[in-house]
């Protein structure tokens, strides 16, 4: 994932205090009245000076007369609080006396930041459910009130970006706005924020197997993860009880907010989702608060796959990549540059443990960036290796800590092979590969059909163009790509330096070049497929909002003579697209029918493509459109389009494989198995066809869900049963299919 940090909006100035009642009553002392006057400038007695508020129809522009749903139930009721007698019917009933039309109340204001109060509740009856949402934030969730407790306030932190304040009544029965106070939030535009949540408030029919994922608005760094506890982030029934159960993390990036449920939520259950100001980011500044709400909808019945998790008996260590071997051992690869040797036994759990230091040992002795630590994520046994002839490539990286602010050295990665019995001789094939300053790396590996290794390097920032929260470092040739090595064209003398910029001089375009650009485009892939179609898949990060996106420049740069897609497409002559800063637009997380010499979206100004995704070609929905782009922005002319599918918006795609087995009589054989690490925290399954797309993604899978930051999987073909790393437990999980 991966966003850029956002400047904030000028801190407004403007307040109001606004009373809503009937025409005949006066507000309360230092309020000016609403009795229900269609938006729009308001001149009355009590009304201010120079302001303009007012009703309009809900969901529409459409202002209209809410003037006759106001009401005073003093003196009769005998309550004290002037702003309390009075109140307004925001949803009237059918039956009373009124304009019949749900309204939603607006008021122009400055954008910026505000704390808003609003009030609820009626001094004479208790037949409501009050809801009120301010802007996209929860202010009321269905208060439901008694005849002892009557009224209820909240507040909220709102963002206005389009001049008005918005206040509505979605998600509530009968809703009666008594008062509501605005004032600016000192020191907003300092402070990082929330700038989305999904689901996203008042979403209904939301599967209960759901996370929540904030996105940010970011100052001066990213999210302090361990300010994420102790009740600052939390999921609670609207209706009271204790916070849920879950695991909440941000992403490697620190851009993200997530919360995933450890068990499936309630079906048909409202939830609300509060962030605090104890979230704070890595600067110490705390967060702007936020609240949100969304009901789940029903629970999808089971399906005939389902596994039961198992004690796997690996612990203690930050796993990334799991393989079995051919001498049918399991090798785990992890964050600190470790590797774990187990036998399986019998019923699947790992035993013997052996750890292998050979990576660690090399960084020591080289004298690299972080030793002896190098994280490892690229596993892959070579197609010659044997039970008594182990060979295990590997990717290596300096290893990301969350430092702030981040630094890891650029072209620091490698590509080494491990060999002997205990994999100790260390033989360094590739160096030079380019590294971002957080967990942007070379990632995984896998060998083709064709005998070549492949490999997934990530990019270098959110969205192709150089930006702060990324320590503003360009992309590179060889960044967010596929990459295809043939080792029978490496040189006698190794290792290979493959830095494309001053001091190295690797070209890969070059004729006989070892290591050459397979697809590009492709943002920040953890895991590539090699499916028994044919084809090659790849689950891909998407970036956070925040990042940037480079220009088309005038004139065309001497890399748009040498694109991938030259021998096809002939000359590069366009389209032309416009940067793009600080995109508020997140990207979703993709899973890729990689294709050689396509293109799947991220840009790379040293590869001449500056086309985000699917642009905006039309002024209607486009598939993966990016509407920060002006419609008619065409995207790239190498975009693989076909082959582009989502995983899911902030999932973070990692781990994949092919199930192969007969376990539920072959109904998961040939299915693509997705590890999503953030949102869902889940594994999820497509199918697959011969001719390669991919359908019927499906999520909620009994024993697929509820871990804790899954990152890789792998299968034992011999049982069905699958190896899960899930990092933010530090262990192994096992699952293994549940007997019908």
């Amino acid at each position: 994932m991966g966003g850029a940090r956002q400047a904030a909006a000028a801190e407004p100035t403007f307040t109001a205090k606004v009373d809503f009642g009937d025409q005949a009553t006066a507000p309360a002392s230092g309020y000016v009245t609403d009795y229900g006057q269609a938006y729009g400038a308001r001149t009355g007695p009590n009304q201010g000076t120079g302001l303009t508020y007012g009703w309009l129809t809900a969901g529409t522009t459409a202002p209209v007369s809410l003037v006759g749903n106001g009401r005073n139930r003093n003196p009769g009721a005998g309550e004290p609080d002037q702003r309390l007698a009075t109140l307004m019917h925001m949803q009237l009933p059918a039956g009373s006396a009124g304009v019949h039309v749900t309204g939603t109340w607006e008021i122009a204001v400055p954008n910026g930041t505000y704390t808003v109060t609003v009030g609820v509740g009626d001094a004479t009856s208790v037949d409501s459910v009050h809801s009120v949402q301010v802007e996209d934030q929860n202010a009321v969730a269905a208060f439901t009130p008694t005849s002892a407790t009557r009224y209820a306030t909240g507040t909220v932190t709102p963002t206005v970006s389009d001049g008005r304040l918005t206040v509505s009544a979605a998600g509530g029965s009968n809703t009666k706005l008594t008062y509501l106070t605005i004032a600016p939030l000192t020191g907003a535009d300092t402070r990082p924020q929330i700038r989305a949540v999904t689901p996203a408030n008042t979403a209904t029919g939301v599967s209960p197997t759901t996370s929540v994922v904030a996105d940010l608005r970011l100052i001066a760094g990213g999210v302090n993860a361990s300010t994420l506890a102790g009740g600052n982030a939390t999921l609670v029934p609207a209706a009271g009880g204790s916070p849920v159960a879950a695991n909440v993390i941000t992403s490697g990036g620190g851009d993200v907010i997530n919360l995933s449920p450890t068990s499936p939520l309630a079906a048909n259950t409202r939830y609300r989702f509060t962030v605090t100001s104890g979230v704070k980011d890595v600067n110490g500044t705390a967060f702007v608060p936020w609240s949100s709400i969304f009901t789940t909808g029903s629970t999808t019945p089971p399906g005939t796959i389902a596994f039961d998790k198992a004690d796997s008996g690996a612990t203690g260590r930050t796993f990334t990549s799991v393989v079995k071997g051919p001498d049918g051992k399991l090798y785990a690869a992890t964050l600190d540059g470790y590797i774990e040797r187990y036998t399986i036994a019998s019923g699947g759990t790992l035993t013997g443990r052996q750890t292998i230091t050979t990576v660690r040992d090399n960084a020591t002795a080289q004298g690299l960036p972080g030793a002896p630590d190098r994280t490892i994520i690229g596993l892959a046994f070579d197609p010659a290796s044997t039970a008594s002839n182990l060979i295990l490539w590997i990717t290596s990286n300096t290893m990301y800590r969350g430092e702030n602010p981040p630094s890891q050295p650029d072209w620091t990665s490698k590509i080494a092979k491990l060999s002997g019995a205990n994999l100790a001789t260390y033989t360094e094939v590739i160096t030079g590969l380019p590294r971002s300053v957080k967990d942007h790396e070379t990632n995984s590996l896998a060998f083709g059909p064709d005998g070549a290794l492949y490999l997934t390097q990530g990019a270098n920032n959110a969205m192709g163009a150089a930006d702060p929260t990324w320590g503003n470092r360009p992309e590179h040739l060889l960044n967010a790509a596929v990459l295809r090595l043939d080792p029978a064209k490496l040189p006698a003398s190794l290792p290979l330096d493959v830095r494309t910029e001053t001091p190295g001089t690797y070209n890969p375009f070059a004729a006989n070049a070892p290591l050459t650009i397979y697809a590009t485009g492709v943002r920040n892939a953890f895991d590539l497929v090699w499916h028994s179609n044919g084809h090659l898949y790849t689950p891909t990060n998407g970036s956070a909002a925040g990042g940037n996106t480079p220009a088309t420049p005038s004139p065309l740069p001497a890399a748009c003579s040498n694109r991938i897609d030259k021998a096809a497409n002939g000359t590069y002559t366009g389209p032309s697209v416009p940067a793009i800063t600080n995109n508020a637009q997140a990207e979703t997380d993709y899973v890729f029918d990689v294709k050689k010499n396509r293109y799947y979206g991220h840009p790379n100004p040293s590869r001449c493509e500056w086309a985000l995704a699917g642009a905006n070609p039309t002024s209607g929905a486009d598939p993966f459109e990016v509407t920060a782009y002006p419609a008619g922005t065409r995207p790239d002319r190498n975009l693989d389009l076909a082959g582009i599918y989502d995983a899911g918006l902030h999932s973070s795609a990692d781990g994949a494989i092919e199930y192969r087995g007969s376990a539920f009589n072959g109904a998961l054989n040939g299915k693509l198995l997705i590890v999503r690490y953030s949102n869902g925290q889940d594994i999820e399954t497509f199918d697959v066809s011969s001719s390669g797309s991919l359908s019927n993604r499906t999520t909620g899978i009994t024993g697929l869900t509820g871990f804790q930051q899954p990152l890789d999987v792998t299968e034992d073909t011999a049982t069905g049963y699958l190896y899960l790393t899930e990092m933010g437990a530090s262990k192994i999980t096992l699952l293994k299919p549940r007997a019908s």
